[in-house]
Order: structure tokens, then sequence, then C-alpha cells
């Protein structure tokens, strides 16, 4: 009883916030490659940036905005199959 009801509510603000974690772990992973030197995409989005390069920076950030719109559209999908308060009704 008490995994069934008060797990699946308290569930709920989780997994909607789990729609931004997916850019946010990928722009930390920018600033954590750019302070620590490693090859990945955050010095080619920094060295984008500054060298006013507009094709390859638009490209990095439409792919961060892509994981943006992936994300909060898999969370919903996700909460609305853990809370049934959260379908939408059909016509009234």
């Amino acid at each position: 009883m008490i995994l069934k009801y008060p797990f699946r509510m308290a569930l709920n603000p989780i997994i909607s916030t789990m729609g931004t974690l997916l850019p946010a772990l990928v722009s930390g992973a920018t600033i954590v490659a750019i302070v620590l030197g490693l090859p990945t995409i955050g010095p080619l989005l920094l060295r984008a940036i500054v060298a006013q390069d507009t094709f390859l920076a638009a490209s990095c950030l439409m792919m961060l905005g892509i994981m943006t719109v992936i994300g909060v559209f898999l969370s919903d999908l996700l909460l609305m199959w853990l809370d049934p308060r959260v379908r939408m009704e059909r016509g009234r």
C-alpha cells in the first residue's frame, strides 16, 4: 500500500524535472571539459564562439535545444504513464 500510492505521487516532481536534466548534463559537461581540457564538444563550442563560427556554434546550440525538447517530451510521457490525472480528457 505504501509503495503504490504515496510513492507514485512522490515521483511526480522528480519525473517532471528530468526533462531538463539531459541538456543540463551536456552544458555542465561543457564547462568541465573546458576547465579540465578534455577533447569533447565543450572546447569546440567555445572555440566556435570565440572565432565567430556561427554555423558550428548554432549547430551545437540547436543540438542542445533538440535534447531539451526530447527530454521534456520523454518526461511528459513518463509522467502521463505514472499519473493518470495528468492525461488529457477528450471533449466534454
